[in-house]
Order: C-alpha cells, then structure tokens, then sequence
C-alpha cells in the first residue's frame, strides 16, 4: 500500500484499538495485513469468538475488502451473524469460511441478507450445516452474483441436492464441489435431472459412495451442457460407471476427468480410449486403479489423449510394459506432467521413457514409491535429452543409492530442474552433498532427502 493510504488506515485503526484495547493484538495483526493488500484479508487466528466477530464487522477498513478467509477460527453461527449485517461487506467478492461450526442457520442468514450481494465465491467446506441449510440457501434471493459454491464435508444428502438442483441459484453456478455431501446415487439423480446448468464448468463428485447407477443418470443428462472439469474420486463407478460416461455426450466438452480409486480395470481404459465424445481431454487422473499394462496401451495408442497435458498413472500395477508403451506413444507429445508412482516400472520402464521421441515436453515426472528403480535407472534419466525440459523430479522410496545421485548430480541434461525428491533412496552424506553441491543444478530450489 502506498505511504499514504497507510497512514490513512492506521488513523482508521486508532479508535478502534483504544475503545477495544482488550482485543489490540487481532486489530494490529488485520491493519497490518491490510497495509499489504487493502482488498484482501485472509485471516489465519486460533479462534473468533462471538465478541471478536462483533467488532471486526464494524471495522470501516472492511469497506475496501473484495476477499475475506476466516477458515478454521471456530466461527459459530453467531459469530457469522455478525458479519452478515455488517455495513461494511457490500463489495465482497469471495467469502470462505471454511472448518468452522456454521448450522443450518448460518445458512439461513447467509441467503437471506442483502450484504453479499455481490458475492462470486463462497466457501463452506466442513461446516455443520445439512439439507435444510442447503435448501434455505438454493431459495437465496439475495446471492444473484454467486458463481463458484463449495459445500465439501458437509451432511447435505439426497434432500439437501434436490433442493439445490432445482434452483435459480444453481443455474447461475460455474463450479459445484459436492466431495464428501452424502449425496449417493439418489442425490446425483436429483441433480442431473434438475435445471440445466449451462454455465457449470467444475463439477466434484468425490467421495460419494457414486456407482454405475449414479453415472447412467448423470450420463443421460442434459443438465451440464459446458461441463470442463469433472472429478468422481474415491467412488465405485466401475468399469460400467466409465463406459456409461465414454458413451454420452457430456465428454464432449470435458477437459479435466478425475477417477482415482473407482475399481477400475483395463476395460474402462479401453473405454476411454475408444469414446467417440471425449477428444479435448487436457487432464486425466487414473490413480489407484487396477489398468495394468493392457489399460496403459489403449490409453497410449489413443487419438484421444493427443491434447493431454498432465496424465496421472500412479498405482495401477503397469510394471515396465506400462511404461515401455507410453513411451512409444505417438499421440503424447504435449504431456508436461507425468506420474507413475507405486507402479514397479524399474529401470527397464524408466530407460525407455528417458528414450522416448514423444515424451521430450515433460516438466513433471513422479516415480515415487515401489518402482524399484536402481542407479541405471537414475542414470538414463540423467542422460536423457528428452527430459532436459524437467523441473520436477520425484524419485522417493526407489533404490538409485550413491551411485544414482552421481549420475543425476553429473548430469548435462537436467539443468532447468528446480525440485529433486530423492528421500528413502539410501544415500549416504557423500551422495546428497554431490546433489547439494553440483554445479550442474544450478537452477535446483528444493532438494529433499529425508
């Protein structure tokens, strides 16, 4: 903030801390965070409680306040009252008070006062609120600006998605995240079937016991004509669940799909890479799954996958042939981020992606975990010019030892690296001082070796 406004708003604090001297830390802590940026406060304190609430909703520097976080300060609905009559808030844009204890009234209040009108972004994410919170807020005739909702950890159920789906509010929404609601397949049926939400872009799902039944419904539907990200982890859609969806058209727009631990197999890779809607995938997430290297062919020799930038692999039991057929891919030549982790693709698997003529864009490579890689594995990498683009390089939990550092500190090729993780590879001080000292590293700002 200039030198001026900052005087001005330590003028503005000077009343308030000697009418309030009790409560001088919390306003020194707000002013000084207010001299960096007057229109944001994120405010990271222990614990609000009702009276503190009571005075920082009074505080006049708020009026400037485009963005306010009160995440995890034990807020209760009482304290949230406060704020929503607060003179001050009108031109608040984003509201995220998250990990608090907000009931259903919190909600309540929330929809119905006029002071977040003009509101884009309201964080709610493991509150105490459920379906009647939910439903008082879908009714809301003040939050005309809402665009981006999160309700994450919350016990909304079936109820609480019914009421949200057939709502005004929800048709103005350009991201939903529903993780963890209790919404099942009854509460994805309500909201497929529910108004169109034509300009919902983001769509989380995870962690909402979803199967193939709640994708039939969601597969059939018109709702979400624009859809670009959609991410179902930690569900059980299975194989059934993927070919339901590779067979609609709400893949047509999708850019971003996350299915980490469905119970997947090769089946749904093939799915994947046969579906006749989904050509503008620029994100795939597959983590924790069963695809094997079968599944990693057909999603290699997919025209499908020629726009993904980052591509997610871990834990899938691929093993070296897994890895030897993404690297003979004709169709990743744009992919940036890559992770096999947990996947026992050992040196064999790590030589032919270092050697691969498609792989040479990748910025991000995640080998962590189980993949058995010794020091020729840590030298091929290091000999690879395909990767001499990388920036990121995770090889945790392998065995490249001494040896394998060397070659990484002796290399010609990684000098744009910036983050190594070689913790659990057993090395001695003589490996991590070469890695710590290598004039070769010269762009390398994180090294992590325990």
């Amino acid at each position: 903030m200039a030198g001026q406004e900052g005087v001005e708003l330590q003028e503005e604090f000077i009343p308030y801390i000697k009418e309030f001297p009790e409560a001088e830390e919390l306003l020194r802590l707000i002013q000084n965070k207010l001299e960096k940026q007057s229109d944001v406060l994120e405010l990271a304190v222990h614990e609000l409680s009702e009276s503190d609430c009571q005075l920082l909703a009074q505080l006049k520097p708020f009026a400037r306040l485009k963005s306010l976080s009160l995440n995890d300060v034990r807020m209760t609905t009482g304290g949230l009252q406060y704020f929503c009559v607060s003179p001050h808030l009108a031109q608040l844009e984003t509201f995220l008070i998250e990990n608090n204890n907000i009931d259903d009234d919190g909600l309540f209040f929330i929809s119905k006062v006029r002071t977040f009108s003009h509101l884009r972004k309201l964080g709610l994410t493991s509150n105490e609120f459920g379906e009647v919170g939910v439903a008082a807020l879908a009714k809301s005739q003040t939050l005309t600006s809402l665009e981006h909702l999160d309700l994450s950890y919350n016990r909304i159920f079936p109820g609480g998605m019914k009421a949200l789906a057939g709502s005004t509010l929800a048709s103005r929404l350009v991201s939903l995240n529903l993780t963890d609601t209790g919404i099942g397949d009854d509460g994805l049926r309500y909201l497929a079937a529910g108004q169109p939400m034509t300009r919902l872009e983001s769509l989380n799902l995870s962690h909402n016991q979803l199967t193939d039944q709640g994708m039939d419904f969601l597969s059939q539907s018109e709702t979400f004509p624009n859809l670009k990200t959609l991410i179902l982890d930690h569900n059980a859609i299975g194989d059934d669940g993927v070919y339901f969806l590779c067979e609609s058209s709400l893949g047509s727009s999708l850019q971003e799909l996350a299915i980490q631990c469905n119970e997947l197999t090769a089946d749904s890779a093939i799915s994947l890479a046969q579906s006749k809607s989904l050509h503008h995938l620029k994100i795939l997430d597959l983590n924790n799954n069963d695809l094997r290297a079968e599944g990693c062919q057909a999603v290699a020799q997919s025209e499908n996958m020629k726009n993904l930038h980052r591509l997610d692999l871990g834990n899938n039991h691929l093993n070296s042939e897994g890895a030897v057929a993404l690297a003979q891919s004709p169709y990743l030549g744009r992919l940036k981020y890559l992770r096999l982790n947990n996947n026992n693709i050992s040196d064999e698997g790590v030589a032919a992606l270092a050697q691969s003529g498609t792989l040479v864009r990748i910025e991000e490579l995640y080998l962590e975990h189980d993949n058995w890689i010794h020091a020729q594995g840590a030298r091929a990498i290091a000999e690879s010019q395909a990767f001499s683009n990388m920036k990121v390089l995770v090889l945790g939990m392998n065995l490249i030892g001494d040896e394998g550092a060397f070659f990484i500190a002796e290399s010609k090729n990684l000098s744009q690296l910036e983050f190594l993780n070689v913790i659990g590879n057993k090395l001695t001080a003589a490996g991590e001082d070469a890695l710590q000292f290598s004039p070769n590293l010269g762009k390398l700002r994180t090294l992590e070796l325990v």
